[in-house]
């Protein structure tokens, strides 16, 4: 099982990472895109929409930190494995959508990266093990 909760650590580092990249550079371009003469991130949308990201990434990077803490302490963490993989991969599905919805049509273009980035994400929900296995783990550990 460290084994596990070893990679599942990683894994929760490499999804918030994925994340990460998603909200940066959909606020990036929030920023510079005009539409109805401002910027979009001037439209309570897409302000809550990244805000939204940004707090799901801190959370994903916490978990993730977490879990890292008990392994180097040579701790049980099982649990936090879990907790960190679980959120740092369904937010990093959620980050790279609406890294997506942001950039509107352009965001499904292989032109820009967020599109690649949400397949990626993607990859990393049931890499393992699935969602459901780390609420599982995390239920059993209670």
């Amino acid at each position: 099982m460290r084994t596990f909760d070893i990679s599942r650590t990683v894994l929760g580092a490499a999804a918030t990472g994925v994340a990460r990249a998603a909200y940066e550079y959909a606020r990036d371009h929030a920023r510079e895109r005009q539409q109805f003469g401002k910027p979009v991130i001037e439209h309570q949308a897409v302000a809550f929409r990244l805000a939204d990201m940004r707090t799901r990434v801190e959370q994903a990077r916490l978990m993730t930190w977490r879990a890292a803490k008990r392994l180097d302490a040579g701790l049980d963490a099982t649990a936090e494995a879990a907790m960190a993989k679980l959120t740092a991969s369904e937010t990093a599905a959620h980050c790279t959508w609406a890294a997506v919805q942001t950039l509107g049509g352009s965001g499904y273009s292989r032109e820009f990266p967020v599109e690649q980035w949400m397949r990626d994400a993607k990859l990393e929900e049931p890499e393992e093990g699935t969602s459901d296995i780390m609420r599982l783990l995390i239920a059993r550990s209670m």
